[in-house]
């Protein structure tokens, strides 16, 4: 085999390569609801905790490769859980990540999360 049968060989595969992993991170986003922040998001968004009943905490969770989810009949998942197999929107892949609506219980360490939709991050300073 000749030196530029090599590279063309080797140029066609990484092309493939990236053509695929552009294909996997157009179906991951497309799987995503993304909204921006405002206030009302909060509105009438007051949880008690199931353990204790004391009012929990607002704030965000951003899920590394997503949310994995498994029933109690299944058992946990496994070592090669995907972020294909993620919860919907609860993976963000944009360059400023969008995260999770959540509410946390400090004392029984309990953590609540919101993921019908995926929160924009507000502009620089921007709290909501």
């Amino acid at each position: 085999m000749s030196a530029n049968s090599a590279i063309l060989i080797g140029a066609s595969a990484a092309i493939a390569a990236l053509l695929a992993l552009w294909a996997i991170v157009r179906h991951l986003q497309g799987k995503a609801f993304e909204i921006p922040a405002t206030a009302e998001l909060w509105s009438g968004r007051r949880y008690a905790c199931p353990d204790c009943g004391t009012a929990m905490e607002a704030g965000w969770v951003m899920l590394g490769k997503g949310a994995i989810w498994s029933s109690r009949g299944k058992g946990p998942p496994g070592t090669f859980a995907h972020i294909g197999s993620a919860l919907p929107n609860t993976i963000s892949l944009s360059l400023r990540p969008a995260a999770n609506m959540a509410w946390r219980c400090p004392s029984c360490r309990l953590l609540l999360i919101d993921h019908r939709k995926l929160v924009k991050p507000a502009g620089r300073g921007g709290t909501v």
